[in-house]
């Protein structure tokens, strides 16, 4: 019996033994008793499709898309599996379906499928986009893994697609649900004035990483390399340009600033109600992997993503922002009080205070689109039913998102940015703005 950080490595060698034996499953189970966290009778289960499943290489355990695999099954039938890599796909299908999922290595056979009521996405980000809008158009609702996007260009189409299809899609930022309800509580304690006036947010994302020069070699044969680099510039294969590690690429990624800022730019910009606007401007400082020259990387074998990494954010009604590659987490400072929050404690007077003033269950509730706050996979099912807008939705990430890539791109031209909110635009710098979108290679542009 395999348990489920079985390797990549292992899989292969027993692969010949997969039809006889059986993986032990652990299914996601939320804490809350709302509708929106029973699993529900199995001739109204949904058919979803999984597409990009995700391996994290000489590392023991899964990528994002098995693991939304593991917690869809409480709400879905998958009933199709797609991934550029063959092994990842049949790997994928024996351990969320028994085998019982169509395989593919190309998503658009998938989204053709009218018995698929919905999607999930996990590719690398630089698909995202591509394979969501292309689903919304054929009718199905999405969820994505974040970072959504992979210019400011593209959260705008998503935006501009939603709107047209009516489609129910979440956003894999599993914060806004999860994690004991940490984050709800700060937005809440932020909101509700426990703190007073906001002065200052102070993010940490952790450093980036270093690596490289890298040798370049053939693909693996059950890897459809020239599929897996989709819109991107086709260059030769370099095994770090893959799978998880492709988030230290500024082709197919935007680093820390992009994946942890997903998460807790997210937060921050939710708690001060500015979850549908952006910052007034933007600048920092940082190190790269390798020297760059006019914004773009010099070297094709290296890291070329921000290591360490400071960015100012200046937002409406005087509240600064920072960015940073320090301590993980979140620190609100207000002219009340301060506390810091994090995936694995939310502390401060603000916080020990709740214990004779907590925050009611109706606040939480309103913040969670008046349901119950509980399982971010079973959120969208739930939105899926009742057609509601999702916790995490496309409109707020978009501007979360917005927020990170002007990060990214200030920290690259290395200058200050100023951002017109209303229009999307950075303000009177036409070299800046051309970076608000991205060439994509022929045969794999966004329509």
């Amino acid at each position: 019996m395999k348990n489920r950080h079985s390797t990549r490595r292992e899989f292969i060698k027993n692969s010949s033994n997969f039809l006889a034996g059986g993986l032990g499953l652990s299914l996601y189970a939320g804490t809350s008793s709302s509708a929106a966290e029973k699993p529900i009778l199995k001739n109204s289960r949904p058919n979803v499709a999984l597409i990009g499943t995700g391996w994290l290489p000489d590392v023991k355990r899964h990528g994002r898309g098995i693991e939304i695999g593991r917690q869809a099954k409480s709400f879905f039938d998958i009933v199709a599996i797609c991934d550029v890599d063959r092994v990842a796909a049949e790997y994928s299908s024996h351990f969320l379906t028994k085998n019982k999922a169509k395989l593919y290595e190309n998503y658009e056979n998938i989204i053709k499928r009218k018995d698929i009521d919905a999607v999930l996405i996990a590719t690398p980000d630089h698909w995202h986009t591509k394979i969501a809008i292309e689903a919304m158009r054929e009718g199905k609702d999405i969820y994505c893994e974040k970072p959504l996007t992979l210019t400011i260009d593209e959260g705008k189409n998503i935006c501009k697609v939603v709107n047209e299809t009516k489609t129910a899609f979440q956003v894999g930022t599993q914060q806004r649900s999860e994690n004991e309800g940490r984050f709800l509580k700060a937005v809440a304690l932020v909101q509700s004035g426990r703190i007073g006036k906001v002065k200052k947010i102070t993010i940490g994302l952790d450093k980036g990483l270093t690596g490289g020069p890298f040798k370049t070699e053939q693909p693996p044969s059950n890897l459809n390399w020239d599929l897996w680099l989709g819109q991107a510039p086709k260059v030769p294969y370099i095994k770090e340009r893959s799978h998880w590690r492709f988030r230290w690429w500024h082709e197919y990624s935007g680093g820390k600033l992009t994946d942890w800022g997903a998460h807790h730019v997210d937060i921050a910009q939710w708690a001060i109600g500015m979850d549908q606007t952006g910052p007034l401007s933007i600048e920092g400082t940082a190190t790269f992997p390798q020297p760059m020259k006019n914004g773009f990387p010099t070297r094709t074998d290296t890291y070329n993503m921000p290591v360490d990494f400071e960015v100012i954010c200046q937002f409406p009604n005087n509240i600064v922002m920072e960015i940073n590659s320090k301590n993980n987490g979140i620190l609100f400072e207000g002219e009340k009080g301060r506390f810091f929050v994090n995936r694995r404690k939310l502390v401060g007077k603000p916080v020990e205070e709740l214990k004779n003033n907590p925050i009611s269950e109706e606040e939480l509730f309103e913040l969670y689109g008046g349901s119950k706050p509980g399982s971010h996979m079973g959120n969208f099912f739930e939105c899926m039913n009742n057609r509601k807008t999702p916790v995490s939705d496309v409109f707020t990430h978009h501007r979360t998102l917005t927020t990170c890539h002007l990060a990214n791109i200030a920290l690259r031209l290395g200058r200050k940015l100023n951002w017109d909110a209303k229009q999307e635009q950075i303000i009177n710098d036409l070299e800046a703005n051309s970076w608000l979108s991205r060439e994509q290679r022929k045969g794999f542009e966004i329509t």
